[in-house]
Order: structure tokens, then sequence, then C-alpha cells
């Protein structure tokens, strides 16, 4: 398995790995080269496999900190829990540490494969909201739980 920087020319692939998860698909926007952020894909035998990305919000919103965050990460069902999560995970961790001394990432506080596999990367929960950032868990049936991580 590789892990490298998006392209353009993945957005199909990316695509068939969130309709394979049932998630939302990916627009050009989300997956186009910024200098803020950075878009990986996981690669085996020239098939995308896995996608994630960071979001870098430079200002503090309610309780939630100004920072680079962990965005996404979307791995095709039949590839899950090979380690390509962890391996996107400690891509963009390592892209966040040339920048920054701290990274952030919130998930449903029911998503205990995502908690885990970050809490095993050092990322410790600081708070718990009904909403982080525009994005509430289960329509707001669940609470999101924020966590850090410091270099």
């Amino acid at each position: 398995m590789q892990v490298r920087d998006a392209t353009m020319d993945d957005l199909g692939q990316v695509n068939a790995v969130c309709d394979a998860s049932g998630r939302t698909r990916w627009t050009s926007e989300m997956i186009a080269a910024r200098s803020d952020r950075i878009v990986l894909v996981a690669v085996t035998r020239d098939e995308v496999v896995g996608v994630a990305k960071t979001h870098l919000h430079p200002n503090p919103e309610d309780k939630a900190p100004a920072g680079h965050y962990l965005g996404g990460v979307e791995v095709a069902p039949g590839f899950r829990r090979q380690g390509i999560g962890s391996a996107l995970t400690r891509a963009r961790l390592e892209w966040i540490w040339s920048r920054d001394s701290t990274a952030y990432y919130f998930t449903n506080e029911h998503n205990t494969a995502s908690i885990r596999m970050h809490e095993a990367l050092n990322f410790w929960p600081v708070a718990r909201f009904s909403e982080i950032r525009g994005v509430t868990g289960d329509d707001g049936q669940s609470e999101l739980i924020l966590f850090e991580a410091s270099r």
C-alpha cells in the first residue's frame, strides 16, 4: 500500500470508496490541492482504497480552538482493519507537525474504532460538545468528542 497526495484523477475512485462506505461523495473542490491542507489517498494495486484530509481553522469557533484538524477518513469496506486509516492519519500528522505543534480531531462519541485508533496515536479528549464547527453527531442525538495531540 502506498500513501500519496490525491490528484483530480483520483476523484472517481475516491467516490467509489465513499459509495461503498455509504458516505457522501467528495467534490473536486474537496480534493483540490491547497496550501493550507493536505488530501491523501491510500493506493493498493492502482486502486484507491482510502482517502483522508486535513482542515485549517485559523480562528476559534465557540469553544473549538483554532488550528489544524484531521478531517474525514474513508477506507473501503474490504480494506478496513488493515492499518490503512492509521497510515493515512500518521501521514497527515507528519504534515501538520511540519507546520504546528498541535493537531485536533473530533468524532461521534459512539465511533469507538476511530477513538481507539486516535488514542493509539496519542490523541486525548479535551471536551465534549453537541456541535463542533457546524457538525453534529447523529443529527444532534449524540455528543462529539474533541481530541488534541501534541508533537
